[in-house]
């Protein structure tokens, strides 16, 4: 009789953590379903579910290969893992000989829980080169937060733990119900409208949630901080911030007030092309029906102005009294394991490292403690690029980097690259080594969380394909070549090391599936206690959540937030504006792929074939566009074919293009990366003065009907 069991773990198929029962017959996957008992209450999405095609799909990466002809070339040998893992470290060790440790550039794609990894392969290294693309998504979101309040996490208080639910809920360009990431899942957004008083929506383009929403505010890409800071000039203007919180808890109250006198409705409405009506009437649900919360969404990281809006909103939440009171924006206490990232950080970050970040003397808060992503890549252009190996794990900056004409060239330059991956996709190609790495299905491993008041175990369901190793055993075993003292006999006492703290070994947590600090057990108005510092407060220098920041102020930058237009916009660059009237914004979410994953498996593909841009339907008669046509988008940059889908839901002088586009089907290096990606038409000359962020989601364009395909 054949063996059937189900066998209890946890999805990373996006950012989100869902608990999942997998059943398994003789050593097969035959069923994949959530779990009802995981605290995201059996949920799942179409990129978890269709992870049976994924694990078995005849393209996986199976063997470590060598690169034999030209990088590109597609020429391959079949190595073993000591060689892959010794000609790495060699090379390594090579490059740190000849040019120092800072040479030692460590990548990786999105955070889904081996972020520690990364960091503390490069910290026993010795460098702090970390190449990631949380500039761009969530860590400008951490560091601000961590300015002007202390400590580096706020989120959304969905669960009602505190006896309150969010009154007043702003989903500022996020689309939650479909992405699940960065911050709290999707079905505990999802519960907490039912207990929602008013849902405002802040979006380009009509969503799902629009037709629910109290209030769609249509903003135009890239003005975001205006709109924050016209709120608060009607909120403070009309008295109706929180007075005992501002009085007690913040600083710089009367300067941030002086700020937003400039930013009156009628001008922030030109800005942003919000009627005024709306922009007052926003201000007013927010302050006056608390607790309230702000979901941001990644797309306002995008952007070459990402650090004051981030600020912007960080101060309208202040003002409110929307932090740390329940209902409003928390930061969670972690289970007793402490925070997952404890495992890097106890490796310090010294200044000889923070003095050879590639970035740091031009974006000193993006550059803190990793690399600056666009100047890698300039540099790899020059003569005498910081980075010379480059070693890679799960990510393709070739991809969702911007400019990919200047990337593609530059990754091409790099002296050594290694880089680990489920298949042969355009960052593999021009790779000296490949590493095949295994699936979440395939892998012991720990799951936590953006939220952090959760860790949830990955339990090996069945094995990968062919000498396909996870993630952490590739980094264990390259650690143990390269800084032997810091990593591990094997995964297990690995794992072991890191939940320590709570007492368990890695084979009980296994079994309890998951381990959470929720209910009571979570601490609200924590600056009222002595849980910061004694006597309570905020952990800043001044004690006080900082609506002006001295920390800033001492940087050099602005203490204060303001708008700054983008580096390409109707008013920026006004005579560009005239050759490319469109305003272009990229990377709206769809509930099949997750940035540029999943295009090569059939079930998820079926959804959409071809990559979209959508456009109101006015704009398209004026180019003689129809639904489905083939199209042209144009910037300075160059140009790209997507198809048209005529949507009224969005404004006539914007269009919002598919991002991370390549074509898995298509035939190496670069699987059709130049064809369909919006990166090729943004710009990496315009980033934000503190995290370096490019303009990804706001810059001009044009838009004409293409004949064909082709």
């Amino acid at each position: 009789m054949s063996e059937r069991k189900v066998i209890k773990t946890t999805c990373k198929g996006c950012h989100g953590g869902c608990g999942v029962l997998a059943t398994v017959q003789d050593g097969t996957i035959v069923h994949i379903e959530g779990n009802p008992d995981a605290p995201t209450r059996g949920t799942m999405c179409s990129k978890g579910l269709s992870s049976i095609q994924h694990i078995n799909h005849p393209d996986r990466l199976k063997y470590p290969l060598k690169r034999t002809g030209k990088r590109g070339e597609g020429k391959w040998e079949r190595i073993s893992w000591d060689e892959a893992l010794d000609t790495i470290a060699g090379r390594m060790k090579e490059s740190i000989e000849k040019h120092g440790a800072s040479s030692i550039g460590i990548s990786q794609g999105t955070g889904r829980g081996y972020n520690r990894y990364t960091h503390r392969l490069a910290r026993s290294i010795g460098t702090a080169n970390i190449i990631t693309p949380g500039y761009i998504c969530h860590s400008p979101r951490l560091g601000l937060y961590g300015l002007i309040t202390g400590y580096g996490r706020l989120y959304c208080d969905y669960h009602g733990w505190g006896g309150e639910y969010p009154k007043t809920q702003i989903s500022w360009a996020k689309q939650l119900e479909i992405s699940s990431a960065d911050g709290e899942m999707a079905v505990w957004f999802l519960n907490s409208l039912k207990y929602v008083k008013n849902l405002i929506v802040i979006d380009p383009r009509e969503t799902a949630l629009s037709s629910r929403a109290t209030l769609w505010l249509q903003i135009r890409p890239g003005s975001d901080a205006a709109l924050a800071l016209g709120m608060m000039n009607v909120i403070i203007n009309e008295g109706i911030h929180d007075k005992e919180f501002v009085r007690d808890w913040t600083y710089g109250f009367d300067k941030l007030q002086e700020r937003v006198a400039e930013y009156t409705p009628e001008r922030v409405s030109e800005i942003t092309w919000i009627p005024k009506e709306d922009i007052i009437k926003a201000a007013r649900l927010f302050a006056q029906d608390t607790p309230g919360c702000i979901q941001i969404g990644s797309s306002l990281e995008r952007q070459a102005n990402c650090g004051q809006t981030l600020r912007a909103i960080i101060c309208l939440l202040g003002i409110t009294g929307n932090v740390e009171r329940p209902g409003s924006m928390m930061s969670w206490i972690p289970p007793e394991t402490g925070q997952m990232e404890d495992f890097f950080n106890e490796i310090p970050l010294t200044d000889e490292m923070r003095e050879n970040i590639v970035g740091s003397e031009t974006f000193k808060l993006g550059a803190a403690r990793t690399a600056h992503s666009d100047t890698v890549i300039k540099q790899l252009l020059g003569d005498d690029p910081v980075i010379r190996v480059w070693f890679s794990v799960g990510g393709q900056q070739i991809v969702h980097l911007a400019n990919t004409t200047e990337v593609a060239k530059a990754i091409g330059n790099v002296e050594f690259l290694a880089h680990a991956d489920q298949f042969m996709g355009p960052m593999a190609e021009q790779a000296d080594i490949v590493l095949p790495a295994a699936h979440w299905l395939e892998i012991d491993e720990i799951y936590d969380m953006h939220p952090r008041f959760m860790i949830e175990a990955h339990n090996k369901v069945v094995d990968p394909p062919g000498e396909a190793w996870a993630d952490n055993k590739i980094f264990n075993e390259l650690g143990k070549r390269v800084a032997p003292q810091y990593w591990f006999e094997n995964v297990e006492k690995m794992l072991d090391y890191q939940l320590r703290k709570a007492n368990i070994t890695w084979k009980d947590f296994s079994e309890m599936a998951f381990l959470a600090r929720t209910g009571k057990d979570q601490i609200y108005y924590k600056y009222k206690t002595e849980y910061w510092r004694k006597g309570g407060g905020f952990p800043t220098p001044t004690g006080k959540l900082e609506l002006f920041s001295t920390v800033l102020e001492g940087l050099g930058y602005d203490a204060l937030p303001y708008f700054q237009e983008p580096g390409e916009s109707p008013y920026s660059t006004p005579e560009l504006y005239k050759e490319y009237p469109l305003v272009l914004t990229s990377g709206y979410r769809q509930p099949f792929y997750f940035l540029s994953q999943y295009r090569n498996l059939p079930w998820l593909r079926s959804f959409q074939r071809d990559p979209v841009v959508q456009m109101h339907p006015e704009t398209a008669e004026k180019s003689g566009i129809e639904d489905g046509d083939w199209t042209w988008i144009e910037s300075p940059r160059g140009k790209i074919r997507q198809k048209a889908r005529l949507f009224p839901g969005i404004h006539p002088g914007v269009v919002m293009a598919t991002a991370n586009c390549f074509y898995p089907e298509e035939p190496g290096p670069y699987h059709g990366l130049f064809t369909s990606n919006p990166n090729v038409l943004t710009s990496n000359d315009h980033c934000d003065p503190m995290y370096g962020s490019p303009d990804l989601t706001a810059l001009l364009c044009k838009i004409s009907k293409a004949k064909d395909s082709k």
